[in-house]
């Protein structure tokens, strides 16, 4: 696909009558952490403002601080005070509490102004990763089977096919994956299960864990959206390795899967196989509610697609996964920006 000139993607929509987004204001948490996952975005927030800002867009950013609620009076009126705008929406939570940003995206809804990314009834679904499975295994698309755990004791593993993996229900950014999330056997699980119990106590999220290939894919728009990529890790590639990404193999640089395990893009995946992981991935989001960008995560077991997660905030900062697949489609990394403007609801 040929590449446009910064800006033209936007003069496009205006043409076809998207409204014109006047000023551009940034959301984005600020606190005190030295979580990499948290710090990554606010390199994205410059990353965005850099985009308008050379664009000649008017752009300004919103700090929303923990104080901020339960009310959020000062952001409301920060907000009010600035329109005509749109919101681009990169406030995730904080730290101790990822939750907040459904309350946050709630409020926008409350205030009629339009904003990125997915509502907030899609976001408390996504962030709930048990009710998430319940949902889509509902519509019909496969998920790893498991158990949600909010107490210690039992064998809540029986019935379960070693090995079994273990996650946090409300954490999002691989928060609380660690190297001892992936059980193999039965000896020990109830231990592991009693430590992750005290590090989560609002609940975990024990499953079978599905070996070989994982994918994701990226979207963006409403439905039926418009596919920018598709994904993979073959961790049979890496030696040594752990058959999945943990926090650290995200986030620390200093982390040895870091700099090893790199994602292929379009790359080494059958046509039969792919349209299959589309139209899972894509079936997915529509049960969820998503809109305006998202990632779906995935696993292959003969041949059938299962997903492991929907993403309704995947980074998108410009050397980020979601980037890049936008850049083997064809669109600059302003374009990726600017249509997730263009989709703000």
């Amino acid at each position: 696909m040929r590449k446009r000139s910064a800006g033209a993607v936007w003069l496009g929509l205006l043409v076809a009558g998207m409204p014109d987004p006047g000023r551009v204001l940034i959301a984005v948490g600020l606190e005190r952490t030295d979580r990499p996952d948290v710090l990554d975005v606010l390199r994205c927030t410059q990353s965005v403002e850099s985009v308008f800002a050379g664009m000649g867009v008017p752009v300004e950013k919103l700090f929303v601080h923990s104080d901020d609620f339960p009310g959020l009076e000062r952001v409301r009126e920060e907000i009010l005070c600035r329109t005509p705008l749109k919101v681009f929406n990169l406030f995730e939570g904080f730290s101790g509490d990822s939750g907040k940003e459904i309350s946050f995206a709630s409020m926008l809804e409350n205030l009629g102004v339009p904003f990125t990314g997915n509502p907030s009834k899609t976001l408390g679904r996504c962030l709930d990763k048990e009710s998430a499975k319940q949902l889509l295994a509902k519509g019909g698309i496969p998920v790893p089977r498991g158990v949600f755990i909010d107490k210690p004791g039992g064998s809540p593993w029986k019935g379960l096919e070693f090995p079994l993996f273990v996650k946090p229900c409300f954490e999002d950014g691989s928060v609380g994956i660690q190297k001892d999330s992936l059980v193999q056997e039965e000896a020990g699980i109830e231990r592991t299960l009693r430590r992750k119990l005290k590090e989560f106590p609002r609940g975990i999220v024990l499953e079978e864990f599905i070996p070989g290939r994982e994918f994701n894919v990226g979207f963006l728009g409403t439905p039926p959206y418009e596919v920018l990529g598709v994904s993979m890790i073959d961790y049979s590639r890496y030696s040594g390795s752990l058959p999945f990404l943990h926090y650290g193999s995200k986030w620390d640089p200093a982390c040895v899967e870091f700099n090893e395990i790199l994602p292929v893009l379009e790359e080494g995946i059958g046509s039969s196989l792919r349209e299959s992981l589309v139209k899972t991935a894509r079936k997915a989001g529509e049960v969820l509610g998503c809109r305006g960008y998202f990632r779906v995560d995935l696993r292959e077991r003969e041949g059938c697609p299962y997903v492991l997660d929907v993403n309704p905030n995947p980074d998108i900062n410009e050397d980020s996964g979601f980037a890049r697949q936008g850049q083997k489609r064809g669109y600059s990394y302003p374009e990726v920006v600017e249509r997730i403007l263009a989709y703000a609801g």
